[in-house]
């Protein structure tokens, strides 16, 4: 028996239950701890709570704490100097440094989760984000971005090349524009040494037409894409909007002397670290832009490919990117085939299944935020049409029917869905942005397109409707 050379204290009760279930769990981790591979803090703490450890939530598109806080740097850009973005790495050596060049879009935390991940796939690298709005203060607009010169770019290469012994550009969609007007006009006064150290320029989901064009029109690329003599790597996500189109802009590069590789981000939207799946999609992107330098490096050594002095190019000359705002008028449409499932795995032959009515046609995707929006507008202008003259139909841009069906769980609508499980029916419309919809007379004349979302019982609109349904 115990004693104790303090005064005695009173009886106490019986440990209750729970606590003679906590002292066992303690004492469990001691023993595992103890007689097993050492599990760590989190581990313990875990096992004495007989609870498993729970994932750290995803981060959602419009977070931005981390890249709010990352540390910035100034370095020549012409007239005034660019702030960037950067990542605190003590093992950067000056032997490369990853230059990411941002889009329209307001930078996210997938941004600065990309940047870590890089660090620590390529732990001598620097790692630089150009904010390329927010540094030039140009309007986050994807018109305003094709329409730059990209004269900020021959600066920031003379910096860069001046620190870093190998360089790796990094820029998505539209931004890829004025990123290669920019290393033209570099590339034309650039020293050789200066010019042997860019190793690879990367642009995930390159944007590289002169707009976004009137749905059911081509598209036309501008001029730079066959002006460019570079070493490319291409990522392009397997369910984005440019998924079967992207082999147009490859071969257009390749054309003017680019080396170009050509990489597919399975089961991916547009966005690919920034939109879903942050933390998991930031780390892979990181490591596949690791491996993608490695085996353009490998590329390169095979073909001697060398960036070479080109003659000055006048981006002037290209031509100015517009918007086409809400529905345009058509001509010498009519309503083209579609045979597709509807989410319940039954066909659907639009020209069949709807003679004699006139159509909203939409084509979109779960993924686009402009899609989800302008749904409950479609639900309200169905309500108000005559459904025995008028009908909608939406056409889901390569999602799957568990997808959707889950989607639906969230979102009503009062239309069917047709699956375009390998997106060649919106190809067949000349559908290259989401959403992007038609209005169908009853004779089967396309008579309005829009490749934007819309208000769609709007008075204006719902007048159009009326004026197809006559």
């Amino acid at each position: 028996m115990l004693t104790s050379t303090h005064a005695p204290t009173p009886p106490t009760a019986p440990p209750s239950p729970l606590r003679v279930l906590r002292s066992l769990a303690w004492a469990l981790a001691w023993v595992l701890a103890r007689a097993l591979v050492p599990v760590g803090l989190v581990g313990l703490v875990a096992l004495a709570g007989c609870q498993r450890a729970q994932p750290e939530p995803d981060y959602r598109y419009s977070d931005r704490d981390l890249f709010k806080a990352l540390p910035t740097l100034q370095v020549a850009g012409g007239p005034d100097a660019l702030v960037l973005h950067t990542v605190a790495n003590p093992k950067a050596d000056g032997s490369h440094l990853v230059l990411l060049v941002g889009e329209p879009s307001v930078p996210n935390n997938g941004d600065a989760l990309l940047m870590q991940h890089l660090v620590s796939a390529q732990p001598s690298s620097a790692v630089w984000y150009l904010d390329t709005p927010d540094a030039l203060f140009m309007e986050r607009d994807r018109v305003a971005m094709r329409n730059h010169n990209g004269d900020f770019v021959p600066p920031l290469m003379a910096e860069a090349t001046r620190q870093f012994a190998r360089i790796t550009i990094v820029t998505l969609d539209v931004a890829s524009v004025p990123l290669l007007r920019g290393l033209r006009q570099w590339q034309s006064h650039a020293s050789e040494a200066e010019r042997a150290k860019l190793a690879h320029v990367v642009l995930l989901y390159p944007s590289l037409y002169v707009n976004t064009p009137v749905a059911g029109r081509e598209r036309v690329l501008f001029p730079i894409a066959t002006h460019t003599a570079l070493p490319i790597t291409v990522f392009q996500p397997e369910l984005g909007a440019q998924a079967n189109t992207i082999d147009e802009t490859v071969a257009a590069l390749r054309q003017g002397g680019s080396l170009v590789r050509l990489e597919r981000v399975a089961a991916t939207t547009d966005g690919i670290y920034k939109y879903a799946n942050i933390r998991a999609m930031s780390t892979h992107m990181a490591q596949r832009l690791a491996q993608a330098d490695t085996a353009m490096h490998g590329e390169r050594q095979k073909t001697g490919f060398a960036v070479a002095a080109l003659p000055p190019y006048d981006a002037s000359t290209e031509p100015t990117s517009t918007i086409a705002a809400g529905l345009v008028p058509v001509e010498g449409l009519t309503l083209q085939d579609i045979r597709l499932n509807n989410i319940d795995g039954n066909e659907v032959d639009i020209k069949r299944d709807y003679a004699g009515k006139a159509l909203l046609v939409t084509f979109w995707a779960t993924w686009c935020p402009h899609c989800v929006e302008e749904i409950p507008s479609m639900n309200r202008a169905l309500a108000q049409m005559d459904t025995d003259r008028f009908a909608i139909v939406s056409v889901s841009y390569k999602d799957t029917e568990a997808i959707m069906k889950a989607f639906q769980k969230k979102v009503p609508m009062s239309f069917p869905v047709l699956m375009d499980r390998t997106g060649e029916v919106s190809k067949a419309w000349k559908v290259y942005a989401f959403p992007s919809s038609f209005l169908i007379d009853r004779t089967g004349r396309v008579r309005y397109s829009i490749n934007t979302g819309a208000v769609w019982d709007a008075p204006d609109v719902m007048d159009k409707l009326r004026e197809i349904s006559q």
